[in-house]
């Protein structure tokens, strides 16, 4: 650690004590924070992307831990955020204890996300946040030009169908053209019904599927609601 992050956190323990009503304690020269560099520390997550049997969901946000490396297992606090939350207790679960394990820099947080009835028509948000104790403090400022970390991660979730990541320029391009609630739910028709992720597909896997989505427009005379016109997809074959 260079100058910079002694002085950080120095400065930091200082002001901490007042800040937001957090007790700080003696952490030994550990801190821990949530990276937060584009937006990793904001997750949005949907049910309709994944098979209807799942009820629950887990989701996960790396902790960093800046400081001297564990030699055992640790515990480190996590609370919600009540005043940025606005999912009902039912929508999740948060152990208020995770463990971050020895010999690492780097762990992960784990929030799980619940399919309740009104996730049908509504979208909510989550947010916890990293607790001080006896073995971590909390570091919110580090490096060189002092970049700001998080220690606070949120998710929004819903059982409403929307763009699935995966859905790119890529696959708009090359594979199955623009997206529309419509147009997705035909083609998860076309899957013969499961809910896949093209992410991790080789270009061929997902040529294979935009074609048989391409001939099962024409079978099925899919058209769009507002124009009449068939589904278009821009493979060719």
């Amino acid at each position: 650690m260079n100058k910079y992050l002694y002085l950080s956190i120095i400065l930091f323990s200082l002001s901490a004590c007042t800040k937001e009503g957090v007790q700080m304690y003696d952490a030994n020269a550990r801190y821990l924070y949530i990276p937060n560099e584009d937006g990793v520390n904001q997750l949005t997550f949907t049910f309709k992307h994944h098979s209807d049997d799942v009820q629950s969901y887990d989701l996960f946000f790396d902790v960093k831990l800046a400081g001297l490396v564990l030699e055992e297992d640790k515990t480190y606090g996590v609370e919600v955020v009540e005043d940025e939350t606005t999912a009902d207790v039912a929508d999740y679960t948060v152990d208020k204890q995770q463990i971050f394990h020895a010999g690492k820099f780097s762990d992960q947080l784990k929030v799980t996300v619940n399919k309740t009835a009104h996730l049908d028509t509504e979208v909510v948000n989550l947010t916890v946040r990293l607790v001080p104790n006896e073995t971590f403090g909390l570091a919110e400022y580090l490096g060189e030009k002092m970049n700001e970390k998080a220690i606070t991660a949120t998710v929004t979730f819903s059982n409403k169908m929307s763009k699935p990541d995966w859905w790119d320029d890529d696959i708009i391009q090359n594979y199955l053209g623009e997206w529309s609630e419509f147009k997705y739910q035909r083609f998860i028709e076309s899957c013969d019904g499961e809910v896949l992720d093209l992410s991790e597909m080789t270009a061929d896997e997902k040529s294979v599927l935009a074609l048989k989505f391409k001939d099962d427009i024409r079978i099925y005379d899919w058209r769009d609601p507002d124009t009449n016109e068939l589904l278009e997809v821009p493979i060719f074959g």
